[in-house]
């Protein structure tokens, strides 16, 4: 074999793979932006339903925020949580859908005059961290009905949310060697795409009628979807009512704190064959792997507000530059944080109840999500899990 027949045959067989692999990427969650996902049928309808508050939380609501706020945890090495407008918005550009600067000195201001624009892109330019993380603290408030026999329990939810802001974020870890040599072809894996700013911790509270609220559930951002845990089940509430959340490596993906080195079932959307993964842990699609948390360090940040119409959370154009790939290309606002058929808190909540392994929860999903495309008849059979799980929880503490 002649020299030229060697390279040849040596780059067939790594750029097929390589090709196969970014492929799949492209079309899979990361694909948000392509279209821009602000523009994605339903999420008009839904904000004109919904639209958010130009208001901050209360002293009342502060003080839950306060009284409520997680601990999380990094792993030796692991990038910290930033300042989104201090650290991360003031360094970097703001350009038109053209690629015309609109400005190189970009202020929270000037991001709000363009976040209905969703042909704006913001690219970040690197730049030092000036102090502590930030975490952007939010209340929302619903009212839910439970089946109970004959009867229909309401229950007023009130969901606190919590934002950490990463200025990268990459892949899992725990995929195989060989999909991260083909990844690391088309870009550096812990820059897979700049900012991360949907890992959300949203602590549920639920009132017991004489003006008090209590927590009974929390639901973390974990990629496209999010996972909810019942405290008491799997997950529980230290003394201080400060839950403590792992910081998964690399990917920023939030989970229940274990210690030592631990892996995570993670896909990048749920639709019916990642899920069916996620539940059973069988079948386990192409890119599915395994985030990786092994959490050492706490972060130390400072709880603040920003009003529920602001860029951070209603940005319609890119938060992060546009590159090739389009899974590689920033995201929008926070609150585009999954499909508009589940943007619903209670239908988040819900369906993101689930139980590794669980047959009773994997028939469910088959009835539902696998054999009918239904993610809101999974989240409503759910609920009833839910409800059963909380329950039996109110019994065993009483």
């Amino acid at each position: 074999m002649n020299a030229k027949s060697y390279w040849i045959k040596l780059i067939a067989v790594f750029a097929v793979p390589a090709i196969l692999v970014i492929s799949f990427f492209v079309a899979s969650g990361y694909v948000r932006d392509k279209p821009n996902f602000s523009q994605y049928p339903g999420f008009a309808e839904y904000f004109n339903a919904n639209p958010p508050s130009s208001e901050l939380p209360d002293q009342r609501d502060k003080e839950l925020l306060l009284h409520y706020r997680p601990r999380f945890m990094l792993a030796e090495g692991n990038q910290l949580p930033v300042d989104f407008y201090r650290d991360y918005i003031s360094n970097g550009v703001l350009k038109d859908g053209k690629g015309k600067i609109l400005s190189r000195k970009v202020t929270r201001n000037l991001l709000n005059e363009y976040k209905d624009d969703p042909e704006t892109v913001f690219e970040y330019v690197e730049g030092k961290s000036a102090g502590n993380a930030v975490v952007y603290g939010g209340v929302h408030r619903m009212t839910t009905s439970f089946q109970v026999d004959n009867d229909q329990l309401k229950q007023t939810l009130t969901f606190l949310s919590y934002h950490l802001v990463f200025k990268t974020s990459g892949p899992p870890t725990g995929i195989p060697r060989w999909q991260e040599v083909v990844l690391d072809l088309a870009g550096d894996l812990n820059d897979w795409h700049q900012l991360d700013h949907y890992t959300a911790v949203f602590l549920v509270l639920i009132g017991d009628g004489l003006n008090r609220e209590k927590p009974i559930a929390v639901m973390l951002q974990q990629h496209n979807n999010v996972r909810t845990y019942i405290f008491g089940e799997r997950v529980f509430l230290p003394v201080d009512d400060r839950v403590v959340i792992d910081v998964a490596i690399r990917s920023n993906e939030l989970y229940p704190h274990n210690k030592g080195r631990t892996r995570h079932r993670a896909v990048n959307m749920p639709d019916a064959k990642s899920m069916y993964f996620l539940l059973s842990g069988r079948k386990k699609p192409l890119l599915a792997g395994f985030d990786v948390t092994n959490s050492s360090t706490e972060v130390d940040y400072d709880l603040s507000f920003l009003p529920p119409d602001d860029a951070f959370y209603t940005f319609k154009g890119f938060l992060g530059e546009k590159r090739l790939l389009p899974g590689r290309t920033g995201p929008q606002g926070a609150y585009y944080n999954t499909l508009p058929e589940l943007k619903p808190l209670a239908i988040q909540l819900f369906s993101g109840y689930w139980r590794e392994d669980h047959e009773g929860d994997i028939g469910r999903l088959k009835e539902t999500i696998i054999d009918n495309g239904d993610y809101p008849g999974f989240a409503q059979l759910q609920k009833q899990e839910f409800l059963k799980t909380w329950m039996d929880m109110v019994n065993r503490n009483e």
